[in-house]
């Protein structure tokens, strides 16, 4: 029996249109990346996206801090800005920038944003500080606690524009706040601030910023930075499996008056014994105190940790 032309023909037609439709070879999915890197706006940096493994997925270049990226790679994609120059907002001096920044987004088609700043690098590093392949959904979770600990709960930081100059908007405030902390702070770099993992407490950190943060914006504001999103390192006492709930008492004195200190904290990723014997944890806790004027500190350990009570990893 001869073939049937039509019919062989036909159906290699629709072999080739089944192949297409189910994401064949043919049908490379392109997605474009577009966003902005501010410290404030990078201009001549390197923009690279690349996936957890480290394959390359494409480059471009910023124009005064604006990027525009396409790649056929697809999931889960760290975007990470490196080089180029910026103007400081605290100095006015042009300034190099010299530890990369990064976001994570997801590629699928179509279009996406990949907004990359200080506060999006302190939501990476914190939330993949250990062996943890990058995510985006874990870079969300942490993003947001980030954004919430600066006071811009609800802002989406790897997607909303931050404006620095001109009629600034919150995310803006913030930054501009962070060079004026590292202005204020010789000893910081932009590179301890965006590895996010804290070797003195937070609340001085905190101190520090807030009067920053005034300095630079004119307005006052209140920011209480806690380890719920932040790494505590340097302590030898991370780097573990464990779980301490630890409750300190006494007093602090400011401004002439002396009142009960009572904080509860849980700390996680403990190595050691949880009770007073682990001089390592001690040390942790009491570095999270931070309050001028504390004494008579007195503090006890459970294996279960506190109701309420502010929660933070310590790192080896």
């Amino acid at each position: 029996m001869k073939p049937n032309h039509l019919l062989l023909g036909t159906l290699a037609l629709a072999t080739t249109a089944l192949i297409t439709a189910c994401g064949g070879s043919d049908a490379a999915t392109e997605t474009t990346i577009s966003g902005s890197a501010v410290k404030g706006p990078v201009n001549g940096a390197t923009v690279t996206a690349k996936k957890a493994d480290g394959t390359a997925c494409g480059t471009a270049t910023t124009t005064n801090g604006l990027y525009t990226l396409k790649t056929t790679c697809t999931g889960d994609l760290i975007i990470e800005v490196s080089g180029g120059t910026y103007t400081d907002e605290a100095t006015g001096a042009s300034t190099d920038l010299n530890s990369p920044l990064k976001v994570m987004i997801a590629a699928n088609g179509g279009s996406v944003t990949g907004v990359v700043t200080p506060l999006t690098t302190m939501a990476f590093s914190t939330a993949f500080s250990g062996s943890a392949t990058p995510t985006k959904a874990a870079f969300d979770t942490q993003s947001a606690k980030i954004a919430t600990q600066f006071g811009l709960t609800g802002v989406n930081l790897a997607t909303t524009e931050p404006t620095v100059t001109g009629t600034t908007n919150d995310y803006g405030k913030a930054l501009k706040a962070v060079s004026q902390y590292l202005k204020d702070n010789p000893t910081q770099t932009l590179a301890t601030i965006t590895n996010a993992t804290f070797t003195n407490d937070l609340t001085a950190f905190g101190t520090a910023y807030n009067a920053a943060f005034k300095n630079i914006n004119g307005t006052t504001v209140t920011m209480n930075f806690d380890g719920t999103a932040f790494n505590i390192g340097g302590t030898g006492a991370g780097g573990g499996s464990g779980t301490c709930g630890v409750t300190m008492t006494g007093t602090v004195t400011a401004q002439g008056y002396t009142v009960p200190l009572n904080v509860s904290y849980c700390v996680k990723g403990l190595q050691g014994a949880c009770d007073s014997g682990n001089s390592s944890l001690r040390q942790a806790v009491a570095g999270q105190n931070g309050a001028t004027g504390a004494a008579n500190l007195q503090y006890s350990y459970s294996a279960t940790c506190p109701a309420g009570a502010i929660t933070f990893n310590i790192a080896s």
